[in-house]
């Protein structure tokens, strides 16, 4: 694969990542367009599929152009979409101190009507543009025969074996600036705030992703600063039961053999509950936010 290929395929991660984040995810859907993200992140899958079968079918250098293009300017929008967030979570403060006894007795369709069709009226060319575009993508993979082979991809990751927090510290090299700024995300000391944090570690597979969150998971100053740890191999299947349960494991050591996903989510929120901990989902595949949400109700 091209230099070129391996760096777009990165930066369509990164994409991902940023659909992915829970507060972009909320103002998406209180403005009604989280089907459209749900639309570009199937369509982002089919470009990385692209690329990636690219080894077997030379894609042009005027498709990759043109991927890189719609790449960079589905990325402007998204910073635009991000500003409107923000903008708002900023009004929306003293809003809520200075109107909430007029507000209560208005029907929140009233009240959300201005801000949501403004919002579509200065981004829906926009949206509708990319979304078009993207839909091209589909076309140019159905016209080069460029095909995901699923079964092979799905036979190669059968025989991984699952990861563990162990890692050969004294056999890994250069990564010490990673780790370091890592830790400093890791170990931010924010009391009286009660929001999980999640600190995504993306990148083209092979790139030491996984050293690397092992390298932060074994530190001393994590061990001594988290009561609670937990480290999870997700790998090709999102099974929020599995998931739930391996946790629940870990911070407990104890085997569970409750089929219940509510019983295991219950019993994992009274064990967090007051406690500081860290938990690390290793080879995360998964795209579909109803899942991760699930995933992290008990957090």
């Amino acid at each position: 694969m091209a230099i070129a290929e391996v760096f777009l395929g990165a930066f369509i991660t990164v994409l991902f990542e940023r659909m992915a984040y829970r507060e972009f995810l909320n103002f998406a859907r209180s403005e009604g367009i989280h089907t459209q993200l749900e639309k570009w992140s199937e369509v982002l899958m089919t470009i990385r599929a692209v690329l990636n079968d690219a080894e077997a079918k030379q894609i042009t250098e005027k498709a990759l152009n043109s991927l890189s293009d719609l790449a960079y300017d589905l990325d402007d929008l998204l910073d635009e979409i991000a500003t409107e967030a923000l903008a708002h979570e900023v009004k929306s403060k003293p809003e809520i101190a200075t109107t909430s006894k007029v507000r209560k007795f208005i029907p929140a369709c009233c009240t959300n009507f201005r801000k949501s069709v403004t919002l579509k009226i200065k981004m829906g060319p926009k949206i509708e543009n990319i979304t078009s575009r993207l839909q091209d993508v589909v076309k140019l993979k159905d016209d080069l025969d460029l095909r995901v082979n699923r079964e092979a991809r799905l036979n190669r990751e059968s025989e991984r074996l699952p990861t563990t927090c162990l890692v050969d510290e004294p056999h890994v090299y250069g990564r010490e600036k990673e780790k370091q700024e890592i830790l400093g995300l890791v170990l931010r000391d924010e009391s009286g705030n009660d929001e999980t944090c999640v600190i995504p570690i993306v990148g083209m597979g092979g790139v030491g992703k996984t050293t690397l969150a092992q390298l932060v998971y074994n530190d001393e100053k994590v061990e001594d600063f988290f009561d609670l740890k937990a480290w999870v191999c997700v790998s090709e299947e999102f099974n929020v039961y599995m998931i739930t349960k391996i946790i629940l494991e870990e911070v407990t050591k104890e085997i569970c053999d409750s089929k219940a996903l509510n019983m295991l989510q219950v019993s994992l929120k009274e064990k967090l509950s007051r406690r500081k901990f860290l938990i690390v989902l290793d080879d995360v595949w998964n795209e579909n936010y109803e899942k991760w949400d699930l995933v992290c109700a008990p957090f």
